[in-house]
């Protein structure tokens, strides 16, 4: 019989993500035996010292005002090959100049299904 490796290395995922009820959740989701999960403030995107992640969520918290810094944009310079998820409760229309630099939009409240399988979709896009 041949035994097939099975891959232990764990999948790093960023999370710019500031509220601690959802750091929790997102931790009991995500933390397991396939991904490694590392919380960053938004106030430090651009200024992370963290290693390049195999994918990146951003929890957009407030709608995105057409003045404000495009948090995406930034979060892009930094990582530009790094697929983005962005996850907020407003809608994506509030996102049209954000839209170029996300790979993925899922509006809250969200299935933890196609939560999960559209981060493993980035993962293997990636």
């Amino acid at each position: 019989m041949t035994n097939i490796p099975i891959a232990t290395e764990k999948r790093k995922l960023l999370i710019f993500e500031d509220e601690d009820s959802m750091q929790t959740i997102l931790t009991e989701v995500l933390i397991s035996d396939r991904f490694q999960v590392e919380f960053v403030s938004k106030e430090a995107i651009g200024e992370t010292n963290s290693s390049e992640p195999e994918l990146i969520l951003l929890d957009h918290s407030t709608a995105p005002l057409s003045h404000a810094e495009n948090l995406c944009e930034k979060i892009k310079s930094s990582f530009p090959t790094t697929p983005l998820i962005v996850l907020s409760a407003y809608p994506l229309n509030n996102f049209c100049n954000y839209a170029n630099h996300m790979d993925l939009f899922i509006a809250k409240p969200f299935d933890l299904n196609h939560f999960l399988s559209s981060i493993e979709s980035c993962l293997t896009k990636g």
